[in-house]
């Protein structure tokens, strides 16, 4: 098992969000020649062996992208298009707040429907709702 999770664990240096879903490691060569596996919010630094085993499941690694990766997109982007690359900028701040925007009315929108977390539901209430007729406990 530990050389099986080990074998899918990343080659190239980069930020990845481990196979659990949950965590991400950044995944470098330290000067020394090497390998650091930080998990953020954890003081530790992991090996290749010891994330392995314990921050596996089945779902695959997945890479994230760094800022100089976004840098570099940004760029070829509007190199393509023609468009300075504040222009781009702005127009992908518009998309981004227009999303964020839906999000935020969504939320609001179930926070509406929900009723209040303060709420008290009698406990014969309860018991109705569930099926459980309390003479009989």
């Amino acid at each position: 098992m530990i050389a099986r999770s080990t074998a899918f664990a990343p080659t190239e240096p980069g930020v990845y969000r481990m196979p659990c879903g949950n965590c991400y490691v950044d995944f470098f060569h330290a000067p020394d020649g090497t390998e650091r596996w930080p998990v953020p919010g954890d003081e530790r630094t992991y090996t290749r062996d010891t994330v392995a085993i314990a921050r596996h499941s089945d779902h695959p690694w997945e890479r994230m992208y760094t800022l100089a990766h976004a840098a570099a997109e940004i760029r070829r982007r509007a190199t393509t298009a023609g468009t300075p690359v504040h222009v781009l900028i702005n127009e992908l701040t518009l998309i981004v707040d227009a999303e964020e925007a839906a999000e935020n009315e969504e939320i609001a929108r179930i926070a509406r429907e929900r009723p209040a977390d303060s709420a008290e539901v009698p406990l014969a209430d309860l018991a109705r709702k569930f099926g459980i007729d309390l003479d009989e406990l």
